[in-house]
């Protein structure tokens, strides 16, 4: 038996022991032989009903019932009585995928559901024949199809871990603050001062305090110092000769203060990130486009802000400006597009995440209420079809939500490979904008959504239109994952009101 996911990993283990202890009940307290006894009370009924022409009523009744019996204690036998002994050592949990991407995925007994698992380790459960073969079954023919479907990047995922890193250490946080005010607003401003035109080059690189060409180019960040005494540069006579030596460390060049080696301030910048998320983002991208991409997030206004309990920098990232003017013009607009997407996105962020929680515990629900079941239906074999393609049909969506990811995948490539193409993206790096930004567009998010519920919906929909009754089961998911996504979208509500708070500070 596989698993796909951590808690399907223990709770298919836990399912079983719930349902071995109601089959347990249901055999010790003899309820299990009711069903049988009005089965055979209705046969009895049924053949008393016919009339003399049909022969002897003995005759009719015996067959009858002995059919009713064996189907009966036949799908006892393969379908509730506990045969096939699983324990969490027995149940694996599939790697195939993650091997065949190139893509590190720790094991349950290494991840956060560690204590969880031990809770299990000893324990040991019955499966029935059938659904033993089923599990393999569905799981194998799952498995099957996701190898068919090429690697992803998982980019939205990507985006979600990078967007949850903050910036923890309130120093640095002050630091990128300082950093605006004193080196990137000074640039920028010397840049609209002396340019009558700005290339698509240009444009697109001085979006951001981390800026190249501002990094690069003679006058900028290499002209510009730090006003303020930084106690990781000692003081330079050549360089600091213009402000006084105070014993609290020199002024270094803007392009020291970012880039010096551990001092600098990008590097304790992208200390803040988490090691699992820098490894994803350098086994995708080359060393300069992952810390493009994860920097543009990390110093941008909106994090800062988030970062900060809602104190932000005035100019930076893409809100390059200044004056009472700017600051309303900024706060129309974000109030009018921003935020809505800021708010929204965590919702569509926590239902991806949500939905294979939901489905592991409908599959453990169903195996535990499968010896129930069976005794309301009195081991009727159409029981047994429905569940059957209950549980196969719940085990399949694994793979329409990997055809999703994919899909997803390619649409965001497309997409931001072409605004690179045309030069209107703010970003040297095709993927920075769209790990920096929540601005990927109403429609995009639409069929996100449309692909990680209705796709599951309609197969579950598909199924029950040829006959098969677990329509329900499509209503259960979809609405399982409503909670977690109005949630998400409440963290994004919250969220961006930190960031009104800090633009009305700005107005006034």
């Amino acid at each position: 038996m596989t698993a796909n996911s951590f808690l399907e990993y223990f709770l298919v283990l836990f399912g079983w022991l719930l349902n071995n202890a109601l089959w347990n009940i249901l055999i010790s307290t003899g309820l299990f032989a009711l069903p049988l006894v009005f089965k055979v009370l209705g046969i009895w009924l049924k053949v008393r009903e016919e009339g003399a022409d049909e022969g002897n009523k003995g005759v009719l009744a015996l067959p009858r019932v002995e059919h009713a019996l064996y189907v009966s204690f036949c799908v006892m036998l393969f379908c509730c009585i506990p045969l096939l002994p699983v324990d969490i050592s027995t149940i694996k949990f599939d790697t195939s995928r993650a091997k065949q991407c190139g893509v590190s995925v720790p094991t349950p007994q290494n991840s956060g559901y560690k204590g969880l698992v031990n809770d299990f380790d000893g324990k040991t459960a019955e499966v029935p024949v059938w659904w033993y073969m089923l599990h393999m079954i569905s799981k194998g023919i799952t498995q099957a199809m996701i190898a068919s479907i090429p690697c992803g990047d998982q980019l939205r995922q990507m985006r979600f871990d990078v967007q949850n890193t903050k910036i923890r250490d309130p120093i640095v946080l002050q630091e990128v603050q300082d950093f605006a005010d004193q080196c990137y607003s000074r640039s920028y401003f010397k840049l609209k001062n002396s340019n009558t035109q700005l290339s698509d080059a240009t444009i697109n690189s001085v979006g951001w305090i981390g800026s190249s060409y501002f990094l690069n180019t003679g006058g900028y960040y290499d002209y510009y110092t730090s006003t303020s005494p930084r106690s990781q540069w000692p003081y330079d006579n050549a360089r600091d000769s213009g402000y006084p030596d105070v014993g609290k460390g020199g002024y270094p060049t803007c392009k020291q203060w970012w880039s010096d080696g551990t001092n600098g301030l990008k590097a304790r910048v992208l200390a803040n990130m988490d090691e699992s998320t820098k490894a994803e983002l350098q086994r995708k991208f080359s060393k300069d486009q992952w810390e493009e991409m994860a920097l543009r997030w990390l110093v941008s206004p909106r994090n800062v802000g988030l970062s900060g309990s809602g104190e932000t920098y005035a100019t930076g990232s893409s809100d390059v400006g200044s004056g009472l003017a700017f600051n309303v013009t900024r706060l129309v607009s974000t109030i009018g597009v921003g935020i809505k997407q800021a708010e929204a996105l965590p919702g569509f962020d926590a239902l991806k995440q949500a939905l294979p929680m939901i489905q592991a515990l409908l599959e453990m629900m169903i195996i535990i209420v499968i010896p129930v079941l069976m005794m309301f239906s009195a081991y009727e074999p159409k029981t047994v079809v429905t569940i059957s393609f209950a549980l196969f049909a719940l085990i399949f969506i694994t793979f329409w939500w990997e055809l999703a990811g994919w899909l997803d995948d390619r649409m965001i490539t497309i997409l931001y490979d072409s605004m690179s193409a045309q030069g209107i993206s703010n970003s040297s790096v095709p993927f920075a904008e769209f790990t920096s930004s929540t601005a990927d567009g109403w429609i995009m998010n639409l069929v996100l959504g449309m692909m990680y519920v209705v796709f599951p919906m309609f197969w579950l929909t598909t199924l029950s239109w040829v006959g098969v009754k677990v329509g329900d089961m499509a209503r259960a998911m979809s609405d399982g994952g409503k909670m977690p996504q109005a949630a998400g979208e409440e963290g994004g509500k919250a969220a961006a009101g930190a960031v009104k708070t800090a633009i009305s500070k700005g107005v006034k």
